[in-house]
Parts: C-alpha cells; sequence; structure tokens
C-alpha cells in the first residue's frame, strides 16, 4: 500500500484564489520571496559544504527548506537498489525498486501525528501518479496544488495537504533520490521555485557523489595500506625529498632505528650506510626515468653475511616505493645447487677420462705382461757374466716402470680391482710417519694429529697408502723452501667449511653408504703452508696429466690417482687453498660399525711348483701361452682355454676331479670370469680359483663379502703368479 495520496492533481492551480498567508503585497513580496529562496539556496549549501555525510546534512538541508520557503513538511527519499538475483551484481548496474525516506521535517505549527501518517509507507518508483514516484521517473521537478479533493480527504487522511511539489537528486548519470515539499496553505506554481529547488537537488546529488568517492577512497587507501602492510619484503614510500612517509613492519635486523622511529628519516640513517646510498639514488633514477630499478647488495652481519634484493619504483603524488628482500637463503640454495652441477660436471668429465685411460690401461697390461713375463725368462736363461743379461734387465726395468703408470691410470679411472679390508686409519697414518719424514725432507716441519674413537673404515690398504704418500709428496712439492704439514684424522661430515670445494662422483654405491648414528665420515686432512691454487688451477686439479710442475717433474696423475682410488671407496675430496695460504685436502671416507683387526703373521711361502692340474682361461693369446709356458715349465698339468664357453667344455670333458685350480682372466667377451668361476664350482666344488685382470670394472660388483676371493693384477711376474699359486693350492 502507498503513502496517503496527497498529489492527486487539480484542475485549479490555486483552488483558494489566495496567495500564501502572511506574503507582503506587490513588489514587496517577491523581493522578500527572492530573499528566502536566496538564504534557503545559501544555508542548504553551507550544510553540504560542512557535512561529512548525507546523515549528516540532511535535517539542516530540510530545516533550511521549511524556514526559509514557508512550507510545512519537508522529506527526502534515496532509491534503494534492488537485490541481484545472483547476488554479485554491482551497485552501480542495480535498477532501484523502492524510495526510502532518509530524513522528514516539520514546521513548528506542523501536525507530528498526520506527518507521521503520510511518511508511514514510502512511495512506489513504478506508480507515475505518485508525485515522488514521477519525479524519479522523470528525473525531473513535480508540482501539485490541490493535492486531496474532498471526497478522498475525507476518506483517506486529514485534510490539510493543499500543495505539495518533489525534485530529483541527480547523481551522476541516475537519479538518487528525492526531495518533497507539502503545504497545509496552497501554492500557485512556481517556476523559480522549482529552479531553486532543482539546484538544492544538485548540490544534494554532487555531495552525495563526493561522499561515496570519499568513502571509496578511503575503502582503497585502507586496501592499500593493508596490502601495503601484508607484503612479506620491508616497505618503504619515499616522498619527493626521499624521506620515509610510510613503511610496513621492519624485517630485518639490520635496521638502525626502531620502527617507531623511521618516519622522517633517510635511506642512509636507517639502513647500513652502503645499501642505504645504493637504495637513494636507485630512488633518484627510478624517480627520474619512471621505471623499476632492481638491485642486489651483501650486508655484514654478526650470523655471517647476508643478500637482500631491492625494487625501488615510482609511486603516487611523486613518491618511490622501495622493497627490500632477504635472499640469504635463496642464495644459499642456489650457491648449493650450483656447486652441486659443477661437480657432477667434473665426477662426468673424470668418468669420461677415466672410461679412455682404463680402456688403454688394459689393453696395455696385457702387452707388458708378454714383454714383461718373457724378460724374466729370458734373464734366466742367460748367464750372470752375459752382456744380454744386463741389456734384459733394462727391458724389464723399463716394463715395470710402465707398468707402475698402468697401475696409476687404472687407480685415477676406478677401474683397479680393490682388495678391501676394514681398517683403522690412525694406525694406518702412524705407520707411515718415519716414511714420510724421510720423503719430505727436513725443511717441512712434519705434524701428525690423530682423532679419537673415530671407528673403523673399508678401504684397500695399499691404495690409502698411496692416497697418504701422493699428498704428502704434492704438499712437499707445494712447499720448496720449506714449510709446515699437517696430517690429520677426525671425524666429520662434508660442506662444513663453505670455502672448500668439492670434488665427488655423479654416483655412489649403497654398499659405501656411511654408517648411521654420528659423524658418518671419517677424514683424513692434509694441510700445507705452501703457494696455495687460483681457481682455475682447481678446476683442473683431479684432471690426468694436468699438473703445474715443470716438463720431467710430474706426469700429473698423482691428484688423479688419488681421487679415483677416494670415489672406488666410495668417498669424497673437499680442496681449500687460497694464493700464498697454502691448501688443505680433506678426504671423507665412509665410517663402518665393523672393528679393525690385527691381520694374522703370514707364513713362509711354500716351494713355487707343483703336480697339480691349473686350467687357464684367458682371451689374449700372447698372455696365455706365457702363463701355460710359466706353469709348465714349473711342473703343473695345463689346460687352456681362450674363452669362458670352451672352459666349460673342457670341464665337462675332463671328468670332475680333473682340474686342481681355475686360472682365469675376469674382463672376456661373452661369458666373464666370475659367471665361469660360479658355474665351474658348482661342476667341480674342489677347485680353487684364482682371478687375473687389468681392470675389474663392474664384474665383482655385488660379490658375497664371506666368500674367500683371490684376485691377482696384471702385469705379473712369473714369480709372483708361481706364489700366488702355490699359496692357494696349499689352502685345500
Amino acid at each position: 500500500m502507498g503513502a496517503p495520496r496527497l498529489h492527486v492533481p487539480h484542475d485549479d492551480p490555486d483552488p483558494g484564489g489566495q496567495a500564501h498567508a502572511g506574503a507582503a503585497p506587490g513588489g514587496l513580496a517577491e523581493v522578500h520571496q527572492a530573499e528566502a529562496r536566496l538564504a534557503a539556496h545559501l544555508a542548504t549549501t553551507s550544510a553540504l559544504r560542512e557535512a561529512a555525510s548525507l546523515a549528516e546534512a540532511a535535517p539542516r538541508v530540510l530545516a533550511a527548506l521549511i524556514d526559509h520557503l514557508g512550507w510545512d513538511v519537508a522529506a527526502l527519499w534515496l532509491a534503494e537498489p534492488e537485490p541481484s538475483a545472483a547476488g554479485d551484481a554491482p551497485r552501480s548496474a542495480a535498477r532501484p525498486s523502492a524510495l526510502r525516506c532518509v530524513e522528514a521535517r516539520s514546521a513548528a505549527h506542523g501536525d507530528g501525528e498526520a506527518l507521521a501518517e503520510v511518511l508511514r509507507q514510502g512511495p512506489t518508483v513504478a506508480a507515475e501518479s505518485d508525485l515522488v514516484g514521477e519525479a524519479f521517473l522523470r528525473g525531473a521537478p513535480v508540482f501539485r496544488a490541490s493535492v486531496v479533493d474532498a471526497v478522498e480527504h475525507a476518506a483517506r487522511a486529514p485534510g490539510w495537504e493543499r500543495a505539495a511539489c518533489a525534485v530529483p537528486i541527480p547523481c551522476g548519470p541516475r537519479v538518487a533520490g528525492v526531495i518533497e515539499l507539502r503545504s497545509r496553505a496552497p501554492h500557485p506554481g512556481d517556476e523559480q521555485l522549482l529552479r531553486v529547488l532543482a539546484s538544492v537537488g544538485s548540490q544534494i546529488g554532487q555531495s552525495i557523489a563526493r561522499w561515496r568517492a570519499e568513502r571509496e577512497g578511503a575503502r582503497a587507501a585502507g586496501e592499500l595500506r593493508a596490502l601495503f602492510h601484508a607484503i612479506p619484503d620491508l616497505c618503504f614510500r619515499l616522498d619527493a625529498e626521499l624521506q620515509i612517509v610510510d613503511h610496513n613492519q621492519p624485517r630485518l635486523s639490520e635496521l638502525h632505528v626502531a620502527a617507531e622511529a623511521l618516519s622522517g628519516k633517510r635511506m642512509t640513517e636507517v639502513l647500513p650506510l652502503e645499501l642505504g646510498e645504493r637504495l637513494e639514488r636507485a630512488s633518484r633514477e627510478a624517480h627520474e626515468a619512471g621505471a623499476v630499478v632492481a638491485l642486489e647488495h651483501a650486508v655484514a652481519s654478526a650470523g655471517g653475511e647476508r643478500h637482500v634484493e631491492a625494487r625501488v619504483m615510482p609511486f603516487l603524488e611523486g613518491h618511490v616505493l622501495v622493497l627490500v628482500r632477504d635472499i640469504t637463503e635463496r642464495r644459499r640454495t642456489e650457491e648449493a645447487l650450483r656447486q652441486r652441477e659443477e661437480r657432477s660436471r667434473e665426477s662426468q668429465k673424470m668418468e669420461a677420462l677415466g672410461r679412455l685411460a682404463g680402456g688403454i690401461a688394459h689393453d696395455f697390461n696385457n702387452m707388458l705382461m708378454v714383454m714383461l713375463g718373457y724378460g724374466e725368462l729370458l734373464i734366466r736363461r742367460l748367464g750372470p757374466d752375459s752382456a744380454l743379461r744386463r741389456d734384459a734387465l733394462q727391458v724389464t726395468k723399463a716394463g715395470e716402470r710402465a707398468a707402475a703408470l698402468t697401475r696409476q691410470l687404472l687407480a685415477m679411472s676406478r677401474r683397479k680391482a680393490l682388495q678391501r679390508e676394514v681398517l683403522d686409519i690412525n694406525a694406518v697414518v702412524l705407520d707411515m710417519q718415519t716414511m714420510l719424514q724421510r720423503l719430505i725432507g727436513e725443511d717441512i716441519d712434519l705434524q701428525t694429529n690423530v682423532g679419537r674413537d673415530l671407528g673403523s673404515i673399508r678401504v684397500d690398504k695399499s691404495q690409502l697408502e698411496q692416497v697418504v704418500l701422493n699428498l704428502v709428496v704434492n704438499a712437499r712439492d707445494a712447499m720448496p723452501r720449506g714449510g709446515k704439514l699437517v696430517v690429520e684424522t677426525s671425524l666429520g661430515e662434508p660442506g662444513e667449511s663453505p670455502a672448500a670445494r668439492s670434488f665427488a662422483p655423479a654416483e655412489r654405491d649403497d654398499d659405501d653408504a656411511p654408517a648411521a648414528g654420528g659423524p658418518p665420515y671419517v677424514v683424513l686432512s692434509v694441510t700445507d703452508s705452501g703457494n696455495g691454487m687460483d681457481h682455475d688451477t682447481l678446476s683442473h686439479l683431479f684432471e690426468p696429466f694436468f699438473t703445474t710442475k715443470a716438463r720431467g717433474k710430474g706426469t700429473g696423475l698423482g691428484l688423479a690417482t688419488v681421487y679415483g682410488i677416494v670415489s672406488q671407496s666410495g668417498g669424497l675430496i673437499e680442496v681449500e687453498s687460497e694464493l700464498g695460504r697454502g691448501t688443505t685436502f680433506r678426504v671423507y671416507l665412509p665410517r663402518v660399525e665393523e672393528r679393525a683387526e690385527v691381520a694374522p703373521a703370514r707364513a713362509r711361502p711354500s716351494p713355487a711348483g707343483g703336480d697339480e692340474t691349473v686350467l687357464v682361461v684367458e682371451d689374449d693369446d700372447a698372455v696365455r701361452k706365457l702363463i701355460v709356458d710359466v706353469l709348465e715349465r714349473r711342473g703343473y698339468g695345463v689346460l687352456s682355454a681362450a674363452s669362458g664357453e670352451e672352459a666349460l667344455a673342457i670341464l665337462a670333458r675332463e671328468g670332475e676331479d680333473a682340474v686342481d685350480l681355475l686360472l682365469t682372466d675376469l674382463v672376456m667377451p661373452g661369458m666373464n670370469g666370475r659367471e665361469l668361476a660360479e658355474r665351474a664350482v658348482a661342476i667341480h666344488p674342489r677347485a680353487r680359483v684364482l682371478y687375473i685382470s687389468g681392470y675389474a670394472e663392474d664384474v665383482l660388483a655385488g660379490a658375497e663379502p664371506d666368500r674367500e676371493l683371490a684376485l691377482l693384477q696384471k702385469p705379473f711376474t712369473p714369480e709372483t703368479l708361481a706364489q700366488r699359486l702355490r699359496d692357494l693350492l696349499d689352502r685345500r
């Protein structure tokens, strides 16, 4: 139901035929009327200018209209948007469904009960016959006189309304509401009055737009400030003088000023001087160029160097925004990833070089076997006074030097078969101390410091001694005028020294994993006070044949051999060096749970000869012929085969007890020596097995740890072969 129908049109604009009571006659009345309307306009303007909201301004505006224009009732209606069915339509696009009276005033002599009855229900915007609804829909002022005739007045409401008018309140492209005036006395139609009221409506609309903009601006500013303070980085807003006008909660311990005292300060006052100066230069650059300026900076702190990343960008009103982020952890992660990638490249490079060197050494060992074997046989046939004997000795000595070179190549390439045993590293280092002192000379001070309760390691003892020897020799050569050399053992983990460079194989066998609990590695450190190395030398340090020594002073295989032995033993190496300040090598070997045991004293060797039957399996014809010749000269019965398949055929043909020992090469085309031995022992359980190899590759990987393994590394001499063979046969 709508409001009482007060605004029914009437044919007579002034049914009473009289002017408003109390009006001045003639021209004086017009002057008073103009002054009153001007006063109403000024009072409205003042109320709107001084108020902070429509709720604050509306009572003063309506009171001014009543007081100065002589109307009895004034009301302010605002449109309420129709709720969206989806609930997500923007407010500006909503269609008004009703008009709500936000404020109403009556003259002092007005009837309060009648006013309450009139305003009890608002007008309907769809009803054009309704005065307020018509003004709202048309967007133009509407004036009506004799609002209620006698019949309707008697039936609907008290009969005091004799005139009414309504003017829209424009706000942008829409109508925001309506101002309505009502009078007990009749009012003549007056275009000037409507223009005054239209101007008041326009002012109210402009004020509504301004208040909405202010509220929206305040909301946006609040959201911006909340966003500013929610940024996890350290944020500053600087004015044109580069002074801090706003900031979020500081998150850097390097700030020189408390958070509550930051406002009004400059960057150089609140941050470390160099960082503050860089940020101020970047702020000027960002302001002048109108673009983002980025920089990174390292800040010294008590916990170590910290890295920050800064972004400086132009902001509102000539200000600049400075964002500072602590990127220390990111830098550490990136550095760790870089080092890991570098280690992987180094390992892959060493692996490729190792495969090449290992392949060469394997083939070269077979040739050396023949050279050294027949050279020794030739020396035995020649008399002590023969000139040819001296020549033969020179040949065998050259062969032995070549054999030592191939052993280094095999160790460097991780192709040498290791005879691993559980050892106490302290015992090895202390046993070598006297020899090392003689090796380095009297002008170098050797200190040996061994740790306590280090546990055990599983390595090839001879290879570990080779590692210590090569590192000490390398240190000695780095101190041509003498110095200090420290050999030390301890427990530790790689990566504890940020200045050290790590060298590790790309892959490590599971069997070489360190023991759980406690520091996982036993560390062998060799430190010298010598010349040190630059970055370029470090990057090539373990490459085969790389050396900084003069021609003829070294082969460049010493450190490459160390790398190969350590890698094959499941360890890794760290090197820390600086030019003029010496070098430290740290060898990390996996700690194992087993305890090292003292090896029992060996029995005296048996005579190197016998009458047992030996099956020789070797794919190289010259090597096989040499071994057969050596064994036959010492009385053994010999069967020979060039492959594993041929050897199995011989075993099947000769019978179960025909062979006492299988002598087989480890690496052969087709069936390798390990597979042959397993099948041969299944046929002849009593047979012993002696492996020979130029390099073991991965053939022995996964071998049962409790099974006895006898291996003879090529090249070997006939005497060594005969002695090793005799030892195995005598254990039966």
